[in-house]
């Protein structure tokens, strides 16, 4: 039986990998926003540290200057030319790297810009350098040819601790809150990968109950049905591409076991009603079937007898008399024994206002409450002609396929009704 529907299973596989592909990406992201940030947190610490090499570096030179300036216009002069172009690179060194650090921690494509563990101090730095060379100049004097090197020095070496404390501070500030953060990012990383792991996790069980469970339990019914266990039916759930495929299933062992059991069961010595059952019994996995009678065509090609009649639910006795009374001066039924090929009616109700000496029909739509139904004709080599009517309470219960199938069993049914032993009068 043909079914139609979105291909969900496609659709939900497809997320599915969209949703891993981005949960991917956002994981590699995620590690590269992190190796970012440590680059640039080592940066910035190797920045601060050199910096405090630097500024011990010119506290050093400042005191052992201080200690013996000279006291002479000769050795002045000397040092005028060899100490004071190296102490004033230093000191520019040490601002440049001043800047540097400042630059660094509060540049807009750094991690720690926005940190105000960091950036606090650094700019706590930067203005204290800034208001520690204005003491500087106003030492030095504003003669760059006679500068007072001696004063400067000993302003240099009176404020090493406070310069020595910048560098502290912030190597201090730095290293705390690299930690901190490292911290912090370690318990992200964790709790990243362990939701990345219940995700793929979820997904593994997923697809496993979704997918691999359905495609084995298909399996083992076509294993079934190979092993000769016609008829089995799958469950079914959903209504992805698997579950239509179980439909089919479903559909197909159905049908394989009517055609198999009416090979097997349609010629043994036994009543209509014997073989109708059978036929209800056999084909209700495969047709919708609220009603199945079985009419032969009277030599005189107009009338129509009942030889058997099976319902889903039970019928009285009135109304089976009502029934056979009404097929038996049926013209429209006598005709319809004589076709050649299935009828299927998708709206009985339709059917029978554009018919209206189909009397059987209409009692069955209008009392009854029958909407569909499926008329095979039987007919044998010697004569003999029947109908099989089938019908349903839902409107177009029947396909074109299961027309077809009936019809091409017609005639093997025909000869297997005809030949019946045991005929109970009409």
């Amino acid at each position: 039986m043909p079914t139609t529907g979105r291909n969900w299973l496609q659709i939900k596989v497809m997320i599915a990998l969209a949703m891993l592909l981005l949960g991917t990406a956002a994981v590699f992201g995620y590690l590269s926003m992190l190796g970012a940030e440590n680059q640039a947190s080592q940066e910035l610490l190797s920045r601060v540290r050199q910096l405090d090499t630097l500024g011990q570096a010119i506290q050093r030179r400042s005191a052992t200057y201080a200690e013996h300036a000279p006291r002479d216009y000769g050795p002045y002069d000397r040092d005028l030319i060899i100490f004071f172009p190296d102490y004033m690179r230093d000191l520019q060194a040490y601002e440049a790297q001043v800047r540097g650090v400042h630059e660094t921690a509060t540049h807009s494509g750094n991690p720690l810009a926005g940190d105000p563990r960091i950036t606090t101090p650094v700019t706590q730095l930067l203005e204290g350098w800034q208001g520690f060379m204005t003491g500087f100049r106003d030492k030095i004097g504003d003669n760059p040819a006679e500068p007072r090197l001696e004063w400067a020095a000993e302003y240099v070496r009176d404020n090493k601790a406070m310069i020595a404390q910048l560098t502290v501070n912030l190597i201090q500030a730095v290293e705390d809150a690299i930690q901190q953060r490292q911290a912090r990012n370690e318990l992200v990383t964790v709790s990243v990968f362990l939701a990345a792991g219940a995700g793929l996790l979820l997904g593994i069980i997923w697809f496993y109950y979704r997918v691999v469970r359905r495609i084995g339990l298909t399996v083992r019914g076509c294993q079934r049905v190979a092993q000769g266990d016609f008829g089995y039916q799958l469950p079914i759930t959903g209504e992805d591409e698997l579950a239509r495929l179980g439909q089919a299933f479903n559909t197909l062992s159905a049908r394989t076991r009517l055609v198999v059991n009416m090979l097997s069961k349609m010629h043994r010595p036994s009543s209509h009603d014997d073989k109708l059952a059978m036929l209800l019994a056999e084909a209700t996995g495969y047709l919708d079937i609220q009603t199945l009678s079985l009419w032969q065509l009277e030599p005189d090609g107009v009338h129509t007898r009942l030889l058997s009649l099976k319902s889903a639910t039970s019928l009285d006795d009135t109304t089976q008399n009502t029934l056979r009374n009404l097929g038996r001066a049926d013209t429209h039924l006598a005709q319809l024994c004589q076709t050649r090929q299935a009828i299927k009616i998708d709206h009985l109700s339709d059917y029978v206002l554009a018919t209206p000496h189909a009397r059987l029909l209409r009692e069955l739509t209008v009392n009854r409450g029958q909407n569909a139904a499926l008329l095979v004709p039987l007919a044998t080599e010697d004569g003999w002609r029947g109908l099989l009517l089938f019908s349903a309470d839902a409107p177009a219960a029947y396909t074109d396929e299961q027309a077809e199938l009936l019809g091409n069993m017609s005639g093997y049914m025909a000869h297997g009704f005809a030949q019946t032993e045991v005929v109970h009068p009409a």
